[in-house]
């Protein structure tokens, strides 16, 4: 397999203008007549300005216009390296590192890995098969807490100081499961029993641990229960019954943000998920870059 190198970048987009070539390819791509007086001219570039104009009626069409990239002052080339330095790193890529790696500010830094984590386009389409759900707690620990600073009663489920988090995990053959995921405001059932009912097809066979807002899913689904208070992490005549998919995802979602974010506003931890989400997703995908990239089209 064949991966996207530096070298594949640096030969695709050496310039400011290959990469808006490219931003107007994906977006204006299948055009085939002006908009404005249905000349079917093939629109020549500005070189002054970030658009592309009519041969006969002079109308002009800029490609990056709502987009991420709208108005920004940042080189169209330094954005794309930084989606290319996105896709590449495994563990995510912080403000931090982006701002030694681009020379610019840490808040243009942190706008452009906003921007970029807004322009993914996850796979949400309706789950169906075996399929595993979970739930995940994003935040502190009371052990890494000062004594005075500690909250009572906060480990667990329990989300005092904590963001919920909600996946579904859908499995195939071959090791290629999908996976989608939510932040929420709690893990009730009315909340999770919501979510499930509009992702999950009905019929399909769920795999969940023992936490009683599950309770009631058997009867539209296959509910099967590994009892994980028990010890218990794998059941089933034929060791179907496991959430140990979502397990693995949770892992990455939390060394990610413990090594490399450190911490995550709960404000746009939906942000992160989505990009955790991206990356497992994409995992076997040899073109991750581009993957990203031809979000623009959507």
């Amino acid at each position: 397999m064949n991966k996207y190198t530096i070298k594949k970048f640096q030969e695709e987009y050496p310039d400011d203008d290959a990469c808006l070539d490219k931003i107007y390819k994906l977006i204006y791509g299948n055009m085939t007549e002006c908009p404005k007086c249905g000349s079917i001219k093939e629109f020549i570039r500005i070189k002054t300005r970030r658009c592309y104009q009519c041969r006969a009626c002079y109308h002009q069409i800029y490609p990056t216009a709502g987009t991420v990239f709208h108005r920004t002052t940042t080189p169209l080339t330094y954005w794309f390296f930084a989606i290319f330095l996105f896709t590449v790193s495994k563990n995510g890529l912080s403000a931090c590192e982006l701002q030694r790696h681009l020379g610019v500010t840490y808040k243009t830094a942190f706008r452009m890995l906003k921007q970029i984590r807004m322009l993914i386009s996850n796979d949400e389409s309706i789950m169906k098969g075996v399929i595993e759900l979970d739930e995940a707690y994003i935040g502190g620990k009371n052990k890494n807490r000062h004594k005075d600073k500690k909250v009572k009663n906060a480990q667990g489920r329990a989300y005092k100081d904590k963001s919920p988090v909600f996946g579904i995990l859908e499995r195939s053959e071959g090791g290629s499961s999908r996976v989608i995921a939510y932040t929420l405001r709690d893990v009730k059932a009315q909340t999770l029993q919501s979510v499930v009912y509009e992702k999950v097809a009905p019929g399909s066979a769920i795999m969940t641990d023992e936490w009683n807002a599950y309770t009631g899913l058997n009867k539209d689904y296959e509910h099967g229960i590994c009892f994980h208070g028990r010890g218990n992490y794998v059941s089933g005549v034929n060791s179907e019954i496991y959430t140990n998919g979502l397990e693995n995802f949770w892992s990455t979602v939390k060394r990610s943000i413990n090594g490399s974010y450190v911490r995550v506003s709960p404000k746009y931890l939906q942000l992160y998920i989505n990009e955790f989400v991206f990356r497992y997703n994409n995992r076997k995908s040899a073109e991750m870059f581009n993957d990203l990239i031809n979000c623009l089209a959507f």
